[in-house]
C-alpha cells in the first residue's frame, strides 16, 4: 500500500522543525548557563587596551562614542584610542581632532590617523592602519556610529584576564522604541547576536560583530590579518573569527557582562536596510566551514517548510493543524529564546513585535538565502561593491 504524498512531506516537516527546535533548544540552555555564571569582577586593571574604530563620513555619529570614550571607569593610562578615517568626505576628521584634547588633558592616548592618497581605501585597510599604530595588549574595536557603556573597556579586560583568549566576542544590540520598522530590526538583530554568541559559547563560531569585538595582536598577525576573506570588502569580523578559531579552537570566548552590550542605530528607512542585509548576505557564500553551512540549511529548511505548510494549508492539499502545529513548535523555541536574550539586553518590550516578526520571518529569510547564492552588487558608505 503506497503511502499518502501528504503523510510523507507532513512526517518530514515534522521532522525539520523539530531538529530545528532541538537546536534553538541547545542554544537556549547553553545561554542560561553560561550567562547565569557569576560576572567577572573587571578588578585588576592591568591590561592595556586600544580601541579601534575605522570611520567613514561619521561626522553625526563618532563625537557621541569618544564621549562614551572618555568617560570609561579604566585608567587613562591603560588605554588609548585610535581613530583610523576611511577618506571621509564629511567632517569626521574635524569633529575628532575638536576632541582630542579632551583625550589628552584626561591623560588618555588619542591618535587620528587619516588615511592618504596612496593607501587602500576599505574598512578593512583601515582597521590594518590602526592595528599597526596600536599598542595594547588587547584591541578592541567598535564602529563610530556605537555607544557604549562607562564599564565597557574595563568588562573586557576583565575577561581577558579571567581567559586569556586570543579573541572575545560581544553582543551588539539596535536602539528601540522608535516605531515598528526599528523594533522588528532590533529584534531581528537580537536574533542574530545571540546565534553568534551560543555559538561561541558551544565553540561552533557562527558570526561575530565587529561593533563590539577583542583579540590580541599576536592572534590578529598568526592568522594573518584579514587574509582569509582578503577578496571580500566585508566580514573582516567574521572572517578573523573563524581563522583565529581554526588557529585556537575552544579559545574564542564571548563577554556575558551586560556592560559590555554595545548600542548601535537601526537603518532609517526600508532602502538602508536592504542595503545593508545584502552587504551581510554577500559574505556567506564563501564560508569554509562545514557547520556554518550545515547551520544555514537547517534554517534554511525549516523557514521552507513554514511557508510551504502554510501554502499547502490554505489550498486544501495540508491539514491546517499540521501546518498550525509545526508554526506553533517554531515560534514557542524562537520566543523561549528571545525572552532570554530580550531580559539579558533590557528589550523585553521587543516581545511585543514577536508576532509579526515571526510571520515576516521566513520570507526575509528566503529572500536573503537567496540574494547570499547570487552575484549581488551592493552600495555602502558611498561606495559601490561588487561580489566576487
Amino acid at each position: 500500500m503506497m503511502v499518502p504524498l501528504e503523510m510523507i512531506f507532513s512526517l518530514i516537516a515534522v521532522i525539520i522543525a523539530l531538529s530545528y527546535v532541538t537546536w534553538v533548544a541547545r542554544n537556549n540552555l547553553a545561554w542560561i548557563k553560561y550567562v547565569n555564571r557569576k560576572p567577572v569582577s573587571p578588578s585588576g586593571q592591568n591590561t592595556f587596551v586600544s580601541v579601534i574604530i575605522a570611520a567613514r563620513n561619521e561626522e553625526s555619529q563618532v563625537g557621541s562614542l569618544l564621549q562614551d570614550l572618555l568617560t570609561q571607569n579604566y585608567p587613562p593610562a591603560k588605554f588609548q584610542i585610535i581613530i583610523s578615517n576611511d577618506f571621509s568626505t564629511d567632517k569626521t576628521a574635524d569633529v575628532c581632532n575638536a576632541m582630542a584634547h579632551k583625550f589628552q588633558q584626561c591623560g588618555i592616548q588619542f591618535l587620528l590617523i587619516n588615511a592618504t592618497e596612496n593607501q587602500l581605501s576599505g574598512k578593512k585597510a583601515a582597521l590594518e592602519r590602526a592595528i599597526k599604530k596600536a599598542t595594547g595588549d588587547l584591541l578592541l574595536t567598535t564602529d563610530a556610529d556605537c555607544l557604549v557603556s562607562p564599564d565597557w573597556i574595563a568588562s573586557f579586560a576583565a575577561k581577558f584576564t579571567e581567559s586569556a583568549a586570543p579573541m572575545i566576542t560581544g553582543f551588539v544590540k539596535l536602539h528601540d522604541g522608535e516605531n515598528l520598522f526599528a523594533n522588528l530590526q532590533a529584534i531581528d538583530v537580537l536574533s542574530l547576536s545571540g546565534i553568534g554568541a551560543t555559538s561561541v559559547i558551544n565553540n561552533k563560531p557562527l558570526m561575530c560583530n565587529g561593533a563590539n569585538l577583542a583579540f590580541t595582536k599576536a592572534a590578529f598577525s598568526d592568522a594573518g590579518g584579514y587574509d582569509y576573506g582578503s577578496d571580500q570588502p566585508g566580514g573582516d569580523d567574521t572572517y578573523l573569527m573563524f581563522k583565529i578559531n581554526e588557529l585556537f579552537p575552544g579559545k574564542v570566548v564571548f563577554n556575558e557582562d551586560p556592560k559590555s552590550i554595545v548600542t548601535t542605530n537601526p537603518q532609517p528607512d526600508l532602502n538602508h536596510f536592504v542595503r545593508q542585509r545584502v552587504r551581510w548576505a554577500s559574505k556567506v557564500k564563501y564560508y569554509k566551514e562545514s557547520y556554518v553551512k550545515a547551520t544555514g540549511l537547517l534554517i534554511f529548511a525549516v523557514n521552507l517548510v513554514l511557508l510551504l505548510v502554510a501554502l499547502l494549508a490554505v489550498i486544501g492539499s495540508l491539514n491546517w493543524i499540521i501546518a498550525l502545529a509545526i508554526w506553533i513548535l517554531k515560534a514557542t523555541a524562537d520566543l523561549l529564546f528571545l525572552f532570554h536574550l530580550a531580559t539579558f539586553t533590557a528589550q523585553l518590550r521587543l516581545l511585543f513585535v514577536f508576532l509579526p516578526a515571526q510571520i515576516l520571518y521566513p520570507f526575509y529569510s528566503l529572500a536573503g538565502t537567496f540574494i547570499a547564492m547570487k552575484k549581488t552588487n551592493y552600495e555602502w558608505k558611498n561606495r559601490n561593491y561588487k561580489s566576487q
